[in-house]
């Protein structure tokens, strides 16, 4: 019977790549293709998932018929862009010549936009409840489902106020660990680049990753890349601020503040001073720390990986302050901070797991660029958490700190990979950083 079924779906599929080939053909011509194209693409693959299970599995018919969807989304985000540029650009003229549609085209793609979005989402939802009238499962199409929330959420006024749930987040993740790729795009959105790629990377770590997790994942690299870019850029055309020069009297005026109410007011604005810096400087650490992980996952810009771990490496020091107290150097509180460490050492976990595979067919040029990668991988890791350590016994009292959650984390990862603990097989510099983490 599941080969008759199979062989009945055949055809389906062979007309949709026909219908494919010749809208594409239309494009390439810039000829309108046939609206109805679409819509029977859609039928037949709907068709083929609520039919044949089996076989829409074996041949990605529900990733298919998602990309259908994507690429209608692609096309109308395009029109979007172009329009917003040309409102801009009509803007900097200062009005001079009309503009192409103006605020009305604006208006008419993003009410087009969202009409397809709502359909769509009603398309899904449809859909899942089919599926689970005739399989008794949810399957996959939740996954789209949050998808098309992050995209009706970019379309409307921001992500906070129409953006998915919390409730709705937190359902997507227990369903389907794919979920967690929609949540690393929603933080990519909100410029949590730290959170992003924890995110992508639990996704990866699972059985059966998304199947466009990894091709995200290196966009949000790229991103990464172009903002650490510009901090260097932002460096270096930074000026030292000089302070104002002091007024040589004999004495006070009877006019002049007392000595205890500017001090508080000098004290109070250091306090302010402060916080702004270290503000900063955790903004520029963790776009840093991302960048440093970011060499080791796309495997270039290797030269750079001894300078970027340095500069991670001293700013890091200096986030984790000093003295016998606790400062909250990572959030606004206890609880932030530890969520904080945990996720930069399950990153750096993840990037050492990365970099430790094998993968079929390497050349002997890939196998030597993975042994460098190691030593890189597990020398910053080491380090990394050895930093940590030495900061814990500093404390006054350590068992109380936001950073034992991140060390138990790493112990655990160490005691299921004897051959990363204790393995003898490491260069000068690996052994250094993992015997200053041991004797910590």
């Amino acid at each position: 019977m599941d080969c008759r079924c199979g062989s009945e779906r055949v055809p389906l599929l062979e007309e949709n790549v026909e219908l494919e080939n010749k809208r594409r053909k239309a494009a390439q011509e810039r000829i309108p293709s046939d609206p109805n194209t679409w819509q029977n693409m859609r039928e037949n693959y709907e068709a083929i998932v609520l039919e044949d299970h089996a076989f829409s599995e074996q041949h990605d018919v529900e990733y298919a018929l998602w990309q259908l969807h994507y690429r209608r989304i692609e096309e109308l985000r395009a029109l979007f862009n172009a329009a917003v540029a040309s409102a801009a650009s009509a803007a900097l003229q200062n009005g001079k010549g009309p503009v192409r549609g103006g605020p009305d085209r604006l208006m008419k793609i993003r009410s087009q936009f969202r009409t397809f979005l709502s359909e769509a989402t009603g398309f899904y939802h449809d859909l899942m409840l089919k599926i689970r009238a005739k399989y008794g499962l949810p399957l996959g199409c939740l996954i789209y489902l949050g998808d098309l929330a992050r995209y009706k959420a970019y379309m409307g006024k921001g992500i906070r106020k129409l953006g998915i749930s919390r409730l709705h987040q937190a359902t997507i993740c227990k369903l389907l660990h794919s979920g967690l790729q929609v949540l690393a795009i929603l933080a990519g959105y909100s410029n949590d680049e730290l959170l992003s790629i924890y995110r992508y990377f639990r996704s990866l770590a699972v059985d059966n990753p998304f199947i466009t997790a990894r091709d995200n994942l290196i966009i949000a690299y790229e991103k990464n890349r172009q903002n650490y870019l510009q901090l260097l850029g932002d460096a270096k055309t930074a000026t030292v601020k000089t302070s104002p020069s002091r007024t040589h009297g004999k004495g006070r005026s009877k006019g002049e503040m007392r000595p205890s109410f500017r001090d508080n007011k000098v004290e109070a604005s250091a306090v302010k001073q402060r916080a702004s810096n270290n503000f900063e400087l955790l903004k520029a650490f963790i776009t840093r720390f991302v960048r440093l992980n970011g060499i080791l996952f796309t495997r270039t810009s290797l030269e750079t990986f001894a300078e970027v771990s340095s500069v991670v490496k001293s700013d890091f020091l200096e986030l984790l302050s000093s003295g016998s107290d606790e400062e909250f150097s990572f959030g606004s509180d206890a609880a932030e901070c530890r969520l904080a460490i945990v996720r930069m050492i399950a990153v750096l976990i993840f990037t050492v797991h990365n970099v430790n595979r094998e993968n079929e067919n390497q050349s002997y040029a890939d196998i030597l660029q993975r042994s460098v990668l190691l030593q890189n991988a597990f020398t910053a890791t080491f380090e990394f958490v050895g930093c940590i350590l030495e900061r814990c016994n500093e404390l006054n009292d350590p068992s109380s700190s936001y950073l034992l959650p991140g060390i138990m984390v790493f112990v655990e990862w160490l005691a299921c990979h004897q051959d990363v603990a204790v393995g003898s097989e490491l260069e000068e510099k690996q052994l250094n950083a993992r015997s200053l983490f041991w004797n910590k």
